[in-house]
């Protein structure tokens, strides 16, 4: 069981570091007025900002899927994604973007306080 716990861990983190460099890549993307899907995979393929992201997300939803034969689905779902939302928040701070207000630290130390008490009630 431990281990399939670090390994959601590790997917939440694989999920949530890459969010805000896929974010900064896309946005990079030029948009055109008349939407075309093929230029948009186009750009999106050929532009290693958002393809090396692409890649470490896709082998985090990988191991996911896999950790999930092993795994409760209730333990799953509510670490994977909030270690993703902690990870992006942190992540997305380091890289400039705009630093979590107070409210959303409060919100995530409860988030981590309810991971743990899940991951406690499951051992015992």
């Amino acid at each position: 069981m431990e281990d399939s716990i670090f390994q959601l861990f590790i997917v939440g983190v694989l999920w949530g570091s890459t969010n805000p460099f896929l974010k900064a890549a896309t946005n990079k993307v030029k948009r055109n007025k008349t939407f075309n899907i093929i230029s948009e995979i186009v750009d999106h393929v050929t532009n290693w900002q958002y393809l090396i992201p692409f890649i470490i997300n896709q082998c985090g939803s990988l191991l996911f899927y896999f950790t999930l034969k092993y795994s409760d689905i209730s333990l799953a779902v509510p670490i994977t994604n909030g270690v993703s939302l902690v990870s992006t928040s942190i992540v997305g701070t380091l890289i400039g973007e705009e630093k979590p207000k107070f409210r959303t630290m409060v919100g995530i130390l409860f988030l981590l306080f309810g991971i743990f008490c899940l991951i406690i009630d499951k051992k015992t």
